[in-house]
């Protein structure tokens, strides 16, 4: 996604929609606020429109990739684009302060740009280098900001937080990745984006349709799942034990997971 629309889309999810009316209910208050979910009305719409383009767009590409891409090409594309993440994941450990992980980053990222044919085959996962991925959303939670503020439904990108989503769009402005790739041509960039996307939404397609199929609300169900997941990887950064209930445990965002 380019980087101004995703920071238009999050302005547009803050200051448009109606907000969920405030139940005076001491029961319905208590679920009110668990749910965090004061512009519920809005996020829906984006989560329906979101269900569309998936439903009409990227379900049919799915399927055509998967019959047409080998598995060994597949595993080489993804492992391509999740190379590309590295140089922005060890800025983030860095600034975390957590330089056990920023070495684990950089030392992927070298083994694998280097003699894994820029990070077609994933030779650092055979050398036991643990997969660790952080985002600005994580470190702004470890320098102080405890809360994350509502949660939004962004326009095709799905699921989110204020603190989040800012730090979605710090991480978009800062990756020297996207630097690199607009100084070659911006549809670089945006091709990168695109391929991103999809790759995450092929990789979690079967599990998403089982969600959707066996959830009595499915919006209801998705922000559950990110919620808990995410305040047990934002927990986990500040030393906090978080339980996350079986059903929902696993790493929505992307494919990578934190070793």
């Amino acid at each position: 996604m380019d980087k101004r629309i995703i920071a238009i889309g999050l302005v547009l999810c803050l200051l448009i929609g109606g907000c969920a009316t405030k139940p005076q209910d001491p029961d319905e208050l208590k679920i009110y606020e668990q749910n965090n979910d004061p512009l519920e009305p809005m996020n829906r719409a984006i989560f329906g429109f979101n269900r569309g383009a998936y439903k009409y767009a990227l379900n049919p590409a799915v399927k055509g990739y998967r019959a047409a891409v080998p598995d060994l090409l597949k595993t080489g594309i993804e492992n391509f684009l999740n190379n590309l993440k590295q140089p922005i994941y060890f800025i983030n450990a860095t600034l975390q302060g957590d330089f056990k992980a920023s070495g684990s980053i950089a030392s992927r990222f070298a083994l694998n740009s280097v003699f894994g044919v820029a990070g077609i085959f994933d030779l650092a996962s055979r050398e036991e280098i643990p997969v660790v991925k952080r985002d600005f959303g994580q470190t702004l939670a470890v320098w102080g900001i405890k809360n994350s503020g509502p949660y939004i439904m962004l326009p095709l990108i799905g699921p989110s937080t204020v603190r989040d989503g800012i730090g979605l769009a710090v991480d978009s402005f800062a990756d020297p990745v996207d630097w690199i790739l607009y100084n070659q041509g911006r549809w670089w960039a945006y091709g990168r984006t695109a391929a991103n996307g999809f790759m995450t939404y092929e990789n979690k397609h079967d599990l998403l349709e089982d969600m959707e199929k066996n959830s009595t609300d499915y919006y209801a169900t998705m922000r559950s799942m990110y919620q808990q997941n995410r305040q047990k990887d934002v927990g986990e950064l500040r030393g906090e034990t978080v339980e996350v209930q079986a059903a929902y445990d696993f790493d929505f965002p992307d494919d990578d997971e934190e070793e």
